[in-house]
């Protein structure tokens, strides 16, 4: 005697003696076996195919005749769960609580199952107390995997917290690092600086960095580590111990990048890079000495004009090429000019419709607010890429730096 087949074109069929070795099938009736094996179809299931899912209305017992299938508690492809073997069923609780499924099952590998309908169950399976008996053991290796995987989600859990945990204190370090206090230079009247950076995950690889080096000399950069998240967060503090460590007068100013492209290429297996522009701004004169090693290049606009592109020597980013050759550039600046850096976040912001908010968005805006202060000019631009996003996740750390010469009064 056979099964009868829902896809008999591709499931061969069941027999007595496969059946009857099924575990909650022991020491049950013959007789029994054989209306089962009568009245209850087969099915089979794809490698990869979803058997049932949360929330959903189940009324059929499903017996592994062989294949595995894997039970999942949280979402199809997650890591934590257990496996229903062949010789194992599954859907009971669902049939004996009366309640909707509460979790993914799917298929491992090819899955040979035989259906037992929900009238099936009460009605002839669950009035044998052999039946009955195997139900229960199987339920209570059930209820014991079901344990071992809710510790695991219970220490996975307990590992995110905690990793969230050291990720807020890395930010608050990071935080830190960077300058933060306002105005940049209060004992410089003749520039007005404001920056901001917002990571858009806890840590970010985007920096900004001011500090003077004397009454006449203010330094001034920005960058943007390749990747996110604590690597780059890592790599960012590496760069701006290492800036730090090179800048000193306008002498050696053209050496910075160089040496700091050197020491950043060495040791860099996961090929981590930075863009950087950097620049050296004597408040008496106004003239500015900058390098730009593969950044974007900043807003500049000279008082009363309209902003534009700032022209910058052409260079790759640091951290890929040991002898790379960064130009050093000047420019003089007049009261009333402003330079604005900012890194890709702001021009690459997106909306839901996946537009960029892109350079010209940009340069509109600070053109709409070239009167303002420095603060509220930052603050205007970030207003406008956050309303251009209309709640779209920011997806890149989002940096800015306004600097505008006052010169001596």
């Amino acid at each position: 005697m056979t099964v009868k087949n829902v896809d008999a074109a591709t499931t061969p069929p069941l027999d007595f003696t496969s059946l009857a070795k099924h575990k909650l099938f022991r020491d049950l009736p013959l007789s029994l076996i054989e209306i089962l094996l009568t009245e209850c179809p087969a099915r089979t299931l794809a490698p990869g195919e979803v058997l049932i899912a949360p929330k959903q209305e189940n009324h059929q017992l499903y017996l592994v005749m062989s294949g595995c299938l894997q039970v999942s508690l949280d979402t199809a492809d997650s890591t934590i769960g257990f496996s229903i073997e062949a010789g194992e069923c599954i859907g009971e609780m669902s049939i004996i609580e009366e309640r909707r499924t509460s979790a993914y099952v799917i298929a491992e590998e090819a899955c040979h199952l035989l259906v037992l309908t929900e009238e099936i169950f009460w009605n002839k399976l669950m009035r044998e107390p052999a039946a009955v008996r195997n139900m229960l053991k199987m339920l209570s290796k059930r209820m014991r995997n079901h344990n071992e995987v809710t510790l695991q989600t219970l220490e996975q859990q307990l590992r995110y917290e905690h990793l969230q945990k050291e990720l807020e204190a890395a930010g608050k370090i990071q935080a830190n690092i960077l300058p933060k206090k306002m105005p940049l230079f209060p004992n410089h009247p003749q520039v007005d600086v404001f920056a901001t950076m917002e990571p858009a995950k806890e840590v970010g690889g985007d920096f900004f960095d001011a500090f003077a080096l004397d009454n006449d000399n203010i330094y001034i950069a920005i960058g943007d580590v390749s990747g996110k998240g604590m690597p780059a967060a890592l790599f960012m503090v590496r760069v701006i111990t290492l800036l730090r460590m090179g800048i000193s007068d306008e002498a050696a100013f053209g050496a910075v990048l160089p040496m700091v492209n050197r020491m950043l290429c060495q040791n860099n297996e996961d090929c981590m890079f930075v863009s950087l522009f950097i620049g050296l701004l004597n408040v008496t004169t106004g003239r500015l000495t900058y390098m730009n090693g593969g950044h974007n290049r900043p807003f500049f606009a000279r008082s009363g004009d309209a902003f534009e592109l700032l022209d910058v020597p052409r260079s790759l980013v640091l951290g890929l090429r040991e002898n790379m050759i960064y130009d050093v550039a000047e420019l003089v600046l007049k009261p009333g000019d402003t330079l604005v850096l900012y890194t890709d976040g702001v021009t690459e912001a997106e909306n839901p419709e996946r537009d960029f908010f892109e350079v010209e968005g940009a340069a509109a805006v600070l053109n709409q607010c070239a009167k303002k202060d420095m603060t509220s000019m930052v603050e205007a631009l970030k207003t406008a890429v956050t309303d251009f996003s209309a709640g779209a996740p920011q997806s890149d750390d989002i940096t800015l730096l306004a600097l505008r010469y006052q010169g001596i009064d």
